[in-house]
């Protein structure tokens, strides 16, 4: 609730990260949480590593800035924290947090769960509950018609929730989830240089320690469900395609501006079979499989793009080799294809032979 501190310890010495990493090691389950500037995209720098138990009871803000010297013995352990497999780290949309971590101490974070992943992992369970269903087709809502012609269109397409929203959905908060809103307004307003400065002042501490807090009580909803958490290394598996979707800053941000960060990218929750054909997205970059682009019979010769922006498919033709038919490709993944027709934007792809 507003008001209601957070407990939490600030490292800001190497002797004090030292001794928090003992605390911690004896937990098999940790929260994990980063802020910073601009974490994950271009000009953006790590701050703090928020590290907690898993019910949120001990809680250390492990101060960047403060412990620059990646090789320090006493920062060692931490680094070996983060890098144990043996410890789950669970985590809300940690690919910034991954990324940065890498960037600053060279370090792979290992055995995350991303909450995030979790949630709409359950998805196809609970078909009948819409208000988690159709948060993905909200965004398409301009395309309802074609999309009732073409209900398959949005199988595995995934919109993803907030860590806040999700957690009001869920009801393990109440209204505004107790953040400090000058803080919260602050990130909306992209003033995050903030976090960079020291002394840090107490409300950015207090509002770090906050989310691993929120986390805590999410995932805690999540273990009461029972089945959210079936099949865990499986889940585990999709957590660490979902850390290594960006690996530049710049990949990142053009994904931001496209739309794409706020669905969950494809090959994540199923990874593609071992030595199938890859093709590269003309709108996103990313080299997928052909189960993520549209497909159809086709005659020798290709549809105009103009085709691509009405259908899905297009009919198939009678090429120059006669009556013999080639399947084809979109040159757009689905996803890149839907939010495209979706924004109206000029380029739709094309339709081009598979080996294209």
């Amino acid at each position: 609730m507003p008001g209601v501190k957070t407990p939490h310890v600030l490292c800001d010495t190497y002797e004090a990260a030292s001794q928090a990493v003992t605390e911690l090691s004896s937990s098999s389950v940790l929260l994990v949480d980063c802020e910073g500037r601009n974490i994950g995209v271009p000009g953006g720098a790590l701050s703090i590593i928020t590290v907690g138990d898993w019910t949120a009871s001990r809680i250390f803000l492990f101060d960047v800035l403060a412990l620059p010297d990646k090789s320090h013995p006493l920062l060692a352990p931490l680094l070996s924290l983060l890098r144990r497999t043996d410890i789950t780290k669970i985590v809300w949309d940690g690919r910034a947090d991954f990324f940065e971590m890498v960037e600053a101490y060279g370090v792979q974070m290992e055995g995350v769960l991303d909450l995030q992943l979790v949630e709409v992992a359950q998805r196809g369970r609970r078909k009948n509950k819409g208000w988690r269903q159709g948060h993905t087709a909200d965004y398409f809502k301009r395309m309802k018609d074609e999309l009732r012609d073409d209900p398959d269109a949005l199988e595995g397409i995934h919109r993803l929730y907030g860590l806040d929203h999700c957690a009001g959905l869920y009801g393990v908060v109440g209204k505004g989830g107790g953040k400090n809103h000058d803080v919260v307004a602050m990130h909306a307003q992209d003033r995050t240089e903030m976090w960079m400065r020291r002394p840090l002042p107490p409300a950015l501490l207090e509002y770090a320690a906050h989310d691993i807090e929120l986390i805590a009580k999410v995932f805690a909803r999540f273990q009461k469900k029972g089945q959210y958490l079936d099949h865990l290394e499986a889940l585990k598996e999709m957590s660490a395609r979902y850390m290594e979707v960006y690996p530049t800053r710049e990949l990142r941000a053009k994904h931001a501006q496209l739309d794409l960060c706020k669905f969950v990218p494809l090959e994540v929750l199923t990874p593609p079979q071992d030595g199938a054909p890859r093709f590269e997205c003309a709108r996103c970059g990313r080299v997928l499989s052909l189960l993520c682009f549209s497909t159809a019979a086709a005659g020798v010769k290709t549809a105009e793009s103009g085709d691509a922006a009405s259908s899905a498919k297009p009919e198939p033709q009678v090429g120059e080799q006669g009556d013999r038919v080639v399947e084809q490709r979109l040159t757009l993944c689905r996803l890149c294809h839907l939010i495209a027709r979706r924004n109206s934007e000029e380029v739709l792809g094309e339709w081009v032979p598979i080996s294209a």
